[in-house]
């Protein structure tokens, strides 16, 4: 099979994940188990993710000339991902993230989206997606995110948007443009007004012009076929870090329907991208290849 090439757009984040014995439920001093430095950043983890499963990955976004983005380029980089198109905005500031994981892999998320980096989408080098299998993007960058889906419809390139509760407004205005639409649990009950994922699902089904569909964790992946809702189960994994498994899952998916995948066959490649990650600990280094992947879908359904 020929190498799939896929273009992600949205936000990176340079994290630093503090370990805890407990995760805090009110003002307290706690004494960190471990520390460590990573990549994050929805559309960024996508990229390293697609990269690391053997795909050639391009990544778009918006960073400052300061170290933070230094540091974030240099990591997508290690990885394979290009980044030649990334806009540097001199005096913006890089977004930072701060997660708080519990030993039973339960996190806490605090993230700055950085700024002064301009929403501006007339840079973007849309010529680029000639050739282009897939393109993915979240809903940070609105008015980017709206450029590559509306430039991927026009040359045919299947389309993800993932969707969630950062910004409510920004996925409102997304929600017509992809061919995907994969929402976070949350942002699909912010949206609807109901966390029942059937009804949730039905909703959204008349903002969206194609497919809608949901990750709701260790309950796995939903989504309408027809009238129906169908469902992915989660592949059972004791984690030690759940951080970032929705944005791998999205990268993931966003593989498997470029390779030719139905919604079925892209969800369960995602799944066990994501659950592989959350069993092996934190950061882009625990995401895994593909090898890895294959042989946990190759031993059996969950």
């Amino acid at each position: 099979m020929a190498r799939s090439r896929i273009v992600t757009l949205g936000n990176a984040f340079l994290d630093t994940i503090v370990y805890l014995p407990e995760l805090p439920s009110a003002p307290i001093k706690l004494r960190a188990l471990d520390v460590r430095r990573t990549g994050g950043g929805i559309a960024a983890t996508a990229a390293y993710t697609i990269s690391a499963l053997g795909a050639d990955t391009i990544y778009w976004g918006r960073l400052g000339q300061d170290d933070t983005g230094d540091q974030i380029l240099s990591r997508l980089g290690a990885a394979g991902v290009e980044t030649g198109a990334v806009r540097r905005v001199p005096g913006g500031v890089s977004p930072i993230g701060t997660i708080l994981v519990s030993p039973d892999g339960d996190r806490m998320a605090f993230g700055f989206i950085g700024r002064n980096l301009g929403d501006d989408a007339d840079w973007l080098p849309l010529h680029e997606l000639d050739g282009v299998d897939a393109v993915m993007a979240d809903y940070s960058w609105a008015e980017g995110a709206a450029a590559v889906f509306g430039a991927a419809r026009e040359r045919g390139i299947v389309s993800v948007l993932d969707a969630d509760v950062g910004d409510m407004d920004a996925v409102r205005r997304l929600l017509d443009l992809p061919d995907h639409v994969v929402f976070s649990a949350a942002c699909l009950a912010r949206l609807a007004g109901t966390s029942d994922i059937a009804a949730g699902l039905r909703h959204a089904r008349g903002l969206c012009r194609g497919v809608v569909a949901v990750t709701d964790g260790e309950h796995g992946f939903f989504w309408l076929e027809g009238d129906e809702v169908r469902n992915v189960p989660a592949f059972p994994v004791k984690a030690i870090d759940t951080n970032g498994a929705g944005d791998i899952f999205h990268g993931a998916y966003t593989l498997g329907l470029a390779e030719g995948l139905d919604v079925e066959g892209a969800a369960r490649f995602a799944s066990a991208t994501a659950a592989l990650k959350c069993a092996a600990g934190s950061g882009w280094e625990s995401i895994p290849d593909r090898a890895a992947v294959s042989a946990l879908l190759e031993g059996g359904r969950p």
